[in-house]
């Protein structure tokens, strides 16, 4: 093996060992934030406030928001999309706050070898109904990168299909 090769290797190694650290890092701390919404839904509530940058907007064709989101909040349905809820509360407004983690997979080149590296994500999100617009609106916050921005576009399509029915 040339030295080129074991650096490239050396450093796929540190790098994927990074992402095992982080994946790790990212759970504990959904772990944690979910056990304090538990505890004090008033911490979800100012929680929720602080979603406030919109992610996507769809005509409402079903008002039945409850019904559909019945399966998760008794916890007897977790999984939507490639998305998993951790925690969903119903907020005083009438929205819904949504606690999930997602894994986004990654090609990485290393030199003529490709090594898929899973990152786990914890995205936040808000379901609003914007009655003047007859509307259901979609929050969370910042995204970092095009990845988190596209996760979060895919969880709003993922959950306006399910409650329009």
């Amino acid at each position: 093996m040339t030295t080129k090769t074991m650096l490239l290797a050396s450093a796929a190694a540190v790098y994927l060992g990074y992402r095992l650290f982080q994946n790790m890092r990212t759970k504990a701390g959904t772990g944690s934030l979910v056990k304090q919404l538990k505890k004090d839904p008033a911490v979800g509530e100012a929680f929720a406030d602080s979603l406030d940058i919109s992610v996507q907007r769809t005509d409402i064709k079903n008002p039945d928001v409850a019904t559909a989101l019945q399966p998760y909040l008794a916890m007897t349905k977790n999984g939507l999309g490639d998305f998993i809820i951790k925690h969903i509360q119903q907020l005083d407004n009438g929205g819904y706050l949504f606690v999930t983690t997602t894994d986004y997979t990654e090609a990485i080149k290393a030199g003529r070898r490709t090594v898929e590296s899973a990152e786990v994500h914890n995205l936040n999100f808000v379901l609003k109904t914007d009655i003047d617009k007859n509307q259901y609106v979609v929050y969370s916050d910042l995204y970092i990168d095009l990845a988190d921005k596209n996760l979060r576009v895919d969880f709003a399509k993922a959950l306006f299909e399910l409650i329009q029915g």
